[in-house]
């Protein structure tokens, strides 16, 4: 039977008390200074009770690039990261992820290119590094994805990606919904349980993948519910797609943001394909504009 708690109680009251006074509050950063700016300058927050994200967009757009950006910043801070990735090999996800928290060429650590020295640096970085996570095999159901992330959360990792959402629900439209809501709902209940931070990547639904205009929190893949359970929703808007040379741009869009304010017209970002780093695009610079300068 569970416990009651008496929210008026001298017993709750104290132990209240102390959480205001003394609250454990750590924060993540997104590694993109303006996403931090309006979550309160708390970024990610983990130790305070829930904190689901979603990051939404279209198959080949970024998704995971900005991901592993974050889960990189998260690293840094010295937080042990959980991934779940249900896309792409370990080999893959490793290479991808070693590129972009070292800042080594992606082709150096690549087959056909690996350079022993890149390798070298990149060992050197990751000497003092905390964990980050991976599966050993494939997670065949959601029960082996809970059940992994469970793991971690028992070595003390408190930041969890999972990568994407689609690939852990299945069937038909009916039950492709109802799995959704109970997956959803399932992570945010292990963020309460084990006071953790999820980024959980999503696809756009039909509707919003082919829209000609920037897409919102209605075309969520999932719809209502995602949006519902999720504290930030998050968005890259495949109509703002650019490319010159080795770099690529793109806005965030802030769909929703339960603890702060959102940003109109989103915030740009950058990718620089050599390295996958991804960072907010110069304040002088605009890649959308006729001669590049604001």
């Amino acid at each position: 039977m569970m416990k009651k708690v008496n929210i008026f109680g001298d017993e709750w009251l104290e132990e209240y008390a102390e959480l205001q006074e003394n609250p454990k509050v750590h924060s993540i950063s997104f590694g993109l200074p303006s996403l931090d700016r309006i979550c309160h300058d708390q970024g990610m927050r983990k130790g305070s009770g829930p904190w689901l994200n979603c990051l939404a967009g279209n198959p080949g757009i970024g998704k995971t690039t900005l991901a592993l950006s974050m889960c990189a910043a998260a690293l840094k801070q010295g937080h042990s990261v959980g991934m779940i990735n249900l896309e792409q090999t370990n080999i893959q996800l490793s290479t991808r992820l070693y590129s972009i928290y070292t800042g080594q060429k992606l082709r150096d650590l690549e087959p056909g290119g690996f350079n022993k020295f890149a390798w070298s640096v990149t060992k050197q970085a990751f000497a003092d590094a905390p964990a980050l996570y991976v599966p050993e095999g494939i997670l065949m159901s959601w029960e082996e994805i809970l059940a992994y992330a469970r793991s971690c959360a028992e070595e003390g990792c408190k930041f969890f990606c999972l990568d994407y959402l689609q690939l852990a629900t299945a069937g038909t439209e009916a039950a492709i919904y109802e799995s959704t809501q109970r997956v959803v709902t399932e992570l945010r209940r292990f963020c309460m349980e084990t006071e953790s931070t999820v980024l959980m990547l999503s696809q756009w639904n039909r509707t919003g993948s082919t829209s000609e205009n920037p897409p919102t929190a209605q075309h969520l893949h999932g719809g209502m519910v995602v949006e519902a359970s999720c504290d930030l929703v998050l968005g890259l808007d495949h109509t703002t797609v650019r490319r010159e040379g080795s770099k690529g741009y793109f806005k965030l869009l802030i769909l929703k943001n339960r603890h702060g304010e959102l940003i109109q017209g989103g915030i740009p970002l950058e990718i620089d394909f050599s390295t996958l780093r991804v960072s907010e695009v110069d304040p002088d610079f605009d890649p959308w504009g006729s001669n590049g300068r604001r």
